[in-house]
């Protein structure tokens, strides 16, 4: 390969080649060449041109290499099917990006008064009507809950030469075969308190809530809270009786702290005075004004839900820390709560804002997918989740290699130059990913095996 431009480097096809090597190394054999396949395809941009379909895909990448139509029909075939039959696990695969990014030494996690930052999301990847499928989401596009592949997000923020990037820690699958938003929301807080460490804290946004977070025992976390939402002064309490006729008190009651101001049926309700006002500096010199609530309580409205008679009593006497940011570039205070006490508001303020890498991901993922909407054309139910997760997880790694690549230019308009994957990815459509060297086809026995119908009939026997 000539270079004719000495400014451009040759090298980033070798070394995106060699990532995805090592990635599939965890795979067995009959199936790292075939997701080799797969993942030099997105990233080669056949993918954007095939609007999400796997085979076309596939094939349009062996097409530089692999002259012989039979075999270029019959490795893409094989390509496909890796992504539903073949033997991998999609944990293993996220633990090599971890591994990768923690032995090459480039990344450095964003820690901030002494947790690590470990944003939290839900994501999902629209599909048009399936038989199988009756998981939804709500997509802001359609402005409704639609057919959609739900994915909660657990990933690790950090630097790569200056640039930030979020890195997968894991994912956790919804059943696709039922429409149960809240049950995915449990299972998602429940992976994030088994996988939380000391050192950690979990940042969510406005679409959890923080008494579910605290009920599935998440002790360090930030969430983003209503504008309308409001707490207890104190603990809840059973009021003493006032008359001697009647039933005895039963319901939990305490005054109530409203953080901001709302209007209400044409009436404006004030916001509660804070316990405390601090004023702070940013980076650029413009004053941020924090309003802090040091000790609230749960109201009893909030604790509906909660069927544990036990725990909903040490959720009612769990203290709560709320803080209103208010920001000059926000056109509304950031109102966000958390059960850690001792967080600062500064540190709050750079906790929160040190997320955002995490909304990278699935637009990363789904546009080398399908070119930005994560259209995808498979129809198993296995392959509808595995598709769009190889996406985020490749995604995220791609993001990775472009901040440690030089930049490279689109075009002579481009005079910013940013080591950013789109760049990369057409530079990489232009010179080629080669085929590997390194990975060859499983030679397994099949002449035995029967074809066609009867296949089909002993498979459903």
């Amino acid at each position: 390969m000539k270079n004719i431009h000495p400014k451009t480097p040759t090298q980033a096809n070798y070394r995106i080649l060699d990532l995805i090597e090592q990635m599939v190394s965890v795979v067995p054999k009959g199936t790292a060449l075939g997701l080799s396949d797969l993942i030099s395809a997105m990233y080669s941009g056949y993918f954007i041109e095939s609007g999400g379909a796997v085979t076309p895909a596939i094939e349009a990448f062996l097409r530089q290499e692999v002259k012989d139509e039979k075999e270029r029909a019959a490795r893409a075939r094989r390509g496909a099917k890796a992504v539903t039959y073949g033997s991998y696990n999609l944990k293993e695969m996220i633990d090599k990006v971890q591994s990768i990014v923690e032995v090459e030494g480039h990344w450095q996690p964003t820690v901030i008064q002494g947790y690590r930052v470990t944003p939290v999301d839900f994501t999902a990847f629209r599909r048009a009507a399936v038989k199988k499928l009756k998981a939804k989401a709500y997509v802001s596009d359609a402005d409704k809950a639609v057919s959609a592949i739900p994915i909660g997000m657990i990933a690790s923020v950090g630097a790569v030469n200056g640039q930030r990037i979020a890195l997968m820690k894991n994912v956790v699958l919804a059943d696709l075969s039922v429409n149960d938003g809240s049950a995915q929301k449990k299972q998602l807080y429940k992976q994030v308190a088994t996988e939380l460490a000391e050192d950690e804290i979990a940042v969510f946004d406005a679409g959890f809530k923080l008494v579910e977070a605290v009920e599935a025992n998440i002790p360090q976390c930030l969430i983003r809270l209503s504008k309308n939402i409001t707490f207890g002064k104190t603990a809840g309490r059973i009021p003493k009786r006032t008359a001697a006729k009647g039933p005895e008190p039963t319901q939990y009651k305490a005054d109530i702290v409203r953080p901001l101001e709302r209007e209400h049926s044409g009436k404006t309700l004030p916001a509660t005075a804070a316990d405390e006002i601090c004023t702070m500096t940013d980076e650029s010199g413009r004053e941020i004004e924090v309003h802090i609530w040091h000790k609230l309580y749960f109201l009893e409205r909030q604790l509906k839900k909660v069927t544990d008679k036990h725990k909903k009593q040490k959720l009612r006497h769990t203290p709560i820390k709320v803080m209103a940011i208010y920001d000059p570039d926000y056109d509304d205070p950031l109102l966000v709560g958390t059960p850690l006490l001792q967080l600062k508001p500064e540190a709050a303020r750079k906790v929160y804002t040190a997320r955002w890498p995490i909304e990278g991901l699935p637009q990363t993922g789904k546009y080398i997918l399908s070119g930005g909407g994560g259209t995808h054309y498979v129809h198993h139910l296995t392959a509808m989740q595995r598709l769009p997760v190889l996406a985020l997880i490749f995604g995220s790694l791609l993001k990775y290699a472009a901040a440690t690549l030089p930049p490279f230019r689109t075009g002579f308009w481009d005079r910013a130059l940013k080591p950013t994957y789109g760049r990369l990815l057409r530079h990489l459509k232009k010179v080629g990913i080669q085929l590997s060297g390194q990975l060859f086809k499983k030679e397994s026995v099949t002449a035995h095996l029967p074809v066609g119908y009867e296949a089909i009939r002993l498979s459903k026997a």
